[in-house]
C-alpha cells in the first residue's frame, strides 16, 4: 500500500511507503512531512528502520543530514545520505528505544549544509512508542 505524504515545498504530494517523505525544491530548499504510511509500533531493545523517500526537485547532490537533540531513552543511527542528483532517492535511518515507552523527537533534515526549508519546514516531529 501506497500512502501520499501532504503538499510540501513547490511540488504536490509524494506518493510512498515510506513514513517520512523529503523534498527538495529546485532552490534547494528541504521539505519534511510524514506520509500516512505507519512506523509501527517498536521492540524495546531492537533497532528499527524508518524509511525515508526523497524527492529531489533541484537535483543537488551532496549530503544529506539529519540532525535530532538527545532523547533520553531515544537512540538514533543518523548518518548523511548522499544526494546523487537523482530525482527520488528511498533512504532510511534506525531507531532504537531502550524500554517500553513513548517518545517525541524532533529530526531536522539538511542539504548542502543550508539551513533547509523556509521556517521550520525542514524539521519533523515523530511520536515513537515502544510496547
Amino acid at each position: 500500500m501506497t500512502h501520499q505524504a501532504p503538499a510540501i515545498g513547490c511540488c504536490g504530494p509524494v506518493t510512498t511507503d515510506a513514513p517520512i517523505a523529503v523534498t527538495i525544491n529546485p532552490e534547494a530548499r528541504v521539505n519534511v512531512a510524514r506520509s500516512g504510511a505507519p512506523i509501527g509500533t517498536l521492540t524495546p531493545g531492537e533497532w528499527h528502520t524508518v524509511a525515508v523517500t526523497v524527492v529531489n526537485d533541484g537535483f543537488v547532490t551532496g549530503p544529506l543530514a539529519v540532525e535530532a537533540e538527545p532523547v533520553h531513552g531515544l537512540h538514533l543511527e543518523l548518518p548523511d545520505h548522499e544526494l546523487t542528483g537523482e530525482h527520488r532517492q528511498d533512504t532510511a535511518f534506525r531507531v532504537r528505544l531502550d524500554a517500553p515507552t513513548i517518545v517525541d523527537v524532533t529530526l531536522t533534515f539538511r542539504a548542502l549544509g543550508a539551513l533547509g526549508g523556509l521556517a521550520n519546514h525542514s524539521t519533523i516531529n515523530l511520536l515513537l512508542s515502544a510496547q
